[in-house]
């Protein structure tokens, strides 16, 4: 299963580099965003980075947009845009891909001996890893080409002058008032003048208790260790109430990327609090304060007090340590030192009885810091985070400060991204649903949600009829199963009603004022939903993000318009090659609703276990076999695929095939399906599943990825196949193949 996110990117994550660089191994997630985000693990969508609220099983976390000190003409950033990639658009006529790509296929290879290298063996001959990187694969390259479709969208509002108040106004003006660097030197240091005059009239526990309230931000999303103000908040439904939305509030006010970047007492991670010290002070001294190394020492200082009442990363492993639900009165009780009525009135949660607090003892180790630390210490921390904060917006030698700490010291990155990548990111990260609305209306038109919805349709139905033939699971367990079937709500494309931007005003030429109404207004809007109905179909990803989310409460699941395009889905292509690759990653996804991590959430998305202990018992003997299965792989004389780890995905791997080769069938209504380029329709199913997991990599990256991914390599995903009897027949495979395995012994589990 993975981000990065990814779910949006606030305004605050567009404008500097994420602090919370996680890597969680978690078993349970109220909120999973898989993106296409982190190199190696590919996975069914293809790609999983955990979100949550809840804990997560986490692959990576998508990293804070690293700000560029200089201007730049519109380009591709190094990691981002594919070079020669035309885009692809099924609305305006440009080439689509009709059907599983037959040029890639090796016809020298046979299909029962090495159905991978069949499938891909040209495509694996001819491609090249680009310098830089360790990898190359299907992926990559639909996060190139969807990058460059965001890049060239939003530079086209931009260079329109649209009506204003139009969605093509809001997001080409915020693009080119973040470009125009011009107008952002003249004001220097203007912009944060009134909040560090707000500052500086702290002068008590009520007025910094009110100040901090103000900061409390919807900037949680599940891929950080802390948020980036002290505390976050996160609005979802209860994990035990189904029926209301709750403030979950989160750990937060770290510069560093997570507690033991504090706490590790090795050398090395003394050598990165020290050049943390230097950095604080040198964007003291930029904001024009003195003493700045003294200051810079004590917020170090400060923060490693901070640090040390966070809760540790392995938490978040576990939903149960995060289901902590606090009343009003219990932050006076549990919380002592922060006066929480000033917090709670700045932060607008005033008269709310109900809380979720993820790591009670950051509540109150910060808390007690309200107490403990004197004002003039407060007013410093938050003077540096204030333009830490807003450092995308502020004059280019604060930039490039935050940059060669974030991105050359913590990242190793040498060279920042050009302006414009910069500038994009902040556009996305600030009006995500409107330029998803733009990205929709140009390359995933009615017709293709239509379609799509229309697969998952079939997609829906085959599993109600596996679901009720399943073996392992009791008659009871069955039950429940199809009454969550029932109640899951999948999100195909982009949301049926888009975010109303009415109130917010974008102005050409004021990029600080942008990010500040940007962050105002989604903040009120986030506050808003404690007054709504539970909303399963309020959307948390965004049309323009190449992923999917599993929300496991509430009971949905979204998938991207970005993933749905060639070379995933086509909808202007065959059916046989799109249910063969979107298809299968799309029933991957929904089947974790039903194993043993979806067995943790219920049918509302309320936390408790619906699987018998027999259940349980059966399902394991069955993943059993799937270990052996895999164990088997060896891509080097040394180096075999390690089946336990792998094992939940390999058994999601086999339930999308198989359910999708069902709705394959359905959708043919009882007819025989056309021949394409010499292929049967199930030939070219099947070719498309084998064709999703091709990956060219460095034996490095190989070995990395099997010592610590769960995740197996492509090649042997797509021998998933070899346990489904109608590739038998498609590929005329006999015994004494290499993939042969007896019908007896083929594993079902689904």
């Amino acid at each position: 299963m993975v981000d990065t996110r990814s779910s949006s990117i606030s305004p605050s994550r567009a404008s500097t580099f994420l602090k919370a660089l996680l890597f969680l191994a978690g078993v349970v997630a109220m909120l999973v965003v898989r993106a296409l985000a982190q190199d190696p693990a590919s996975d069914a969508i293809p790609e999983a980075i955990v979100v949550s609220p809840s804990p997560f099983q986490l692959r990576a976390a998508r990293p804070r947009t690293i700000m560029t000190a200089s201007s730049g003409s519109a380009g591709r950033s190094e990691n981002n845009w594919n070079r020669g990639q035309r885009n692809i658009n099924p609305s305006s006529g440009d080439p689509v891909i009709k059907s599983a790509n037959g040029n890639d296929t090796d016809p020298s290879v046979k299909p029962g001996e090495d159905f991978y290298r069949y499938a891909n063996g040209s495509w694996l001959a001819r491609s090249v890893i680009p310098a830089g990187q360790q990898s190359y694969d299907t992926r990559a390259l639909l996060k190139e080409q969807t990058s460059e479709q965001v890049r060239d969208l939003i530079q086209d509002a931009a260079a329109t002058h649209s009506v204003k108040g139009s969605t093509a106004q809001r997001v080409g003006d915020y693009f080119a008032s973040f470009m125009d660097e011009a107008s952002i030197e003249a004001r220097g240091l203007a912009p944060v003048a009134d909040e560090m005059a707000a500052i500086a009239a702290i002068t008590n526990k009520a007025s910094l208790s009110a100040y901090l309230g103000s900061t409390l931000n919807s900037e949680v999303d599940g891929l950080t260790a802390n948020a980036d103000h002290v505390l976050g908040v996160w609005i979802n439904q209860g994990f035990e109430d189904s029926e209301h939305n709750l403030p979950h509030l989160w750990q937060g006010g770290l510069g560093l990327p997570d507690r033991d970047n504090y706490v590790d007492p090795s050398l090395k991670m003394a050598e990165v609090r020290a050049k943390y010290q230097a950095h604080i002070a040198a964007v003291l001294r930029l904001a024009g304060f003195g003493d700045s190394q003294n200051k810079a020492a004590r917020i170090l200082s400060f923060e490693t007090h901070m640090a040390r009442t966070f809760a540790p990363d392995s938490d978040a492993a576990n939903v149960f340590k995060q289901n902590n639900p606090w009343n009003r009165a219990d932050f006076d009780v549990r919380a002592p030192g922060m006066d929480w009525d000033a917090y709670f009135k700045s932060a607008g949660l005033a008269g709310r009885s109900d809380f979720i607090v993820w790591q009670p003892s950051a509540v109150t180790g910060v808390s007690a810091l309200v107490d403990t630390e004197g004002i003039d210490q407060w007013r410093d921390y938050l003077r540096f985070h204030l333009i830490e904060h807003y450092a995308s917006v502020l004059p280019r030698v604060v930039a490039a400060e935050h940059f060669s700490f974030y991105g050359k010291t913590l990242l190793s990155t040498q060279e920042a991204p050009n302006r414009a990548d910069a500038a994009v990111d902040a556009t996305n990260g600030a009006l995500a649903q409107a330029v998803g609305q733009l990205y929709a209306q140009r390359y995933f038109p009615p017709e293709a949600k239509a379609r799509a919805q229309a697969m998952v349709r079939d997609l829906i139905t085959a599993f109600r009829t596996r679901i009720a033939n399943l073996t392992w699971m009791s008659p009871q367990t069955k039950e429940k199963a199809l009454a969550k079937l029932a109640t899951l709500e999948i999100g195909i494309g982009y949301p049926d009603r888009w975010i109303d931007y009415s109130t917010l005003d974008i102005i050409r030429g004021d990029a600080f004022g942008n990010m500040r109404r940007a962050e105002a207004f989604n903040r009120l809007r986030s506050l808003a939903r404690l007054r709504q109905p539970v909303n399963p179909i309020d959307w948390p990803i965004n049309p323009q993000v190449p992923g999917a989310v599993i929300m496991f409460s509430p009971n949905a699941e979204f998938f991207s318009a970005a993933i749905l395009q060639p070379p995933y889905f086509d909808s202007q292509g065959d059916s046989a090659s799109n249910y063969g690759s979107a298809g299968a990653g799309i029933a991957h996804e929904i089947s974790h609703s039903f194993d043993e991590l979806g067995d943790i959430y219920d049918a509302r998305g309320r936390l408790g276990r619906w699987w018998s202990s027999e259940d349980l018992v059966r399902f394991r003997a069955e993943g059993a076999k799937l270990v052996v299965q895999f164990d088997a792989y060896c891509p080097l004389t040394d180096l075999c695929v390690k089946g336990k780890q792998v094992l939940s995905e390999n058994i999601a791997d086999l339930a999308g095939l198989l359910v999708a080769h069902d709705a394959y069938v359905l959708s043919l209504k009882g007819q025989t399906d056309v021949v394409l380029g010499g292929l049967s329709g199930e030939q070219r199913f099947f070719l498309a599943f084998a064709q999703r997991w091709r990956r060219i990599q460095s034996e490095s990256a190989l070995r990395r990825q099997i010592t610590t991914d769960t995740h197996a390599p492509g090649e042997y995903r797509s021998d998933t196949v070899r346990n489904v009897d109608a590739w038998y027949e498609a590929y005329k495979v006999v015994n004494g193949d290499k993939l042969y395995v007896k019908p007896e012994d083929r594993i079902r589990i689904w």
